[in-house]
């Protein structure tokens, strides 16, 4: 009987790779699990385990009026910078897939640099670079500042939807009569639409989440929520940042179940698609 099971069991490399996904998850979950609890904490300092568990560090939360303020200009931030960077980054993205081009690499390269240089060189180089040309501390340099990080994830994500793109789809809407841009709307954006949807709401958090670029950047008074964690930070120690970050997480989560529900069903049906190559071959 115990040879029996032992030859039921599965491979052992398959074992150690199921060993290995869970460690890696557990990996990633425990910082925010931490936080989590720690942010149920009754004491006025991190401690973990938490010696009791309260709400009073919400209650705290909700007092914080410049919590509020700052929420609001990160959000109004991170949607101006998502959608400027979505409609470079898709028709650099469409450009680079499509076409051939000298120093094709080069762009890519120069585009995708973002993401390799650490954030906080990032942001005293264009903090000098912006003092140099004299509009430091204008808003738009702040929102060209997170157009510029964020640009790269959208690029990324976009051109790997593109990649495997039925480009014969497009000559069949050409070849009916669509223009350039009518066949990319109705042809080509629909197909693409879930990687779309992705790369915007990864560079909205990317954009919100921002510090080390703003934080040369921000003028006074006017600081997004990550620069006004940072600052409450500086004076107090107790778990009411952790119950930020909870709220954060949460808000994340259903961003992200939201999107995934609405992208169920935006790709075209394949009938369709089926239906539009026949009647350009006739």
């Amino acid at each position: 009987m115990a040879r029996s099971l032992l030859q039921n069991l599965p491979p052992l490399r398959y074992l150690l790779l199921t060993v290995f996904t869970l460690l890696g998850v557990a990996f990633i979950i425990a910082p925010i699990a931490i936080v989590v609890l720690n942010s149920f904490s009754s004491v006025a300092y991190n401690v973990f385990p938490p010696e009791g568990y309260s709400l009073r560090w919400y209650q705290n939360l909700a007092e914080q009026k410049a919590f509020y303020s700052a929420a609001l200009r990160s959000v109004i931030l991170a949607v101006l910078a998502t959608g400027i960077a979505l409609v470079i980054g898709t028709m650099a993205a469409y450009a680079m897939v499509r076409y051939t081009m000298r120093g094709a690499d080069f762009i890519k390269a120069f585009l995708l640099s973002p993401v390799v240089l650490p954030k906080i060189v990032l942001g005293v180089a264009i903090f000098m670079f912006f003092i140099r040309i004299k509009t430091s501390g204008d808003y738009s340099s702040l929102l060209l500042t997170h157009v510029l990080v964020v640009l790269p994830f959208i690029i990324a994500l976009v051109s790997a939807a593109l990649v495997n793109f039925d480009w014969t789809l497009q000559e069949a809407a050409m070849d009916l009569g669509a223009g350039p841009i009518t066949t990319f709307l109705r042809v080509i954006l629909p197909q693409i639409a879930v990687s779309v949807g992705v790369a915007a709401v990864f560079a909205f958090f990317v954009s919100f989440d921002q510090v080390e670029t703003t934080l040369f950047l921000a003028r006074p008074g006017e600081n997004t929520l990550p620069i006004e964690m940072f600052l409450y930070l500086q004076k107090w120690q107790d778990p009411t940042i952790a119950a930020l970050s909870t709220v954060l997480v949460l808000f994340a989560g259903v961003v992200m179940v939201a999107l995934s529900h609405a992208m169920r069903d935006r790709r075209l049906p394949v009938a369709l698609l089926q239906k539009t190559k026949e009647e350009a071959s006739k």
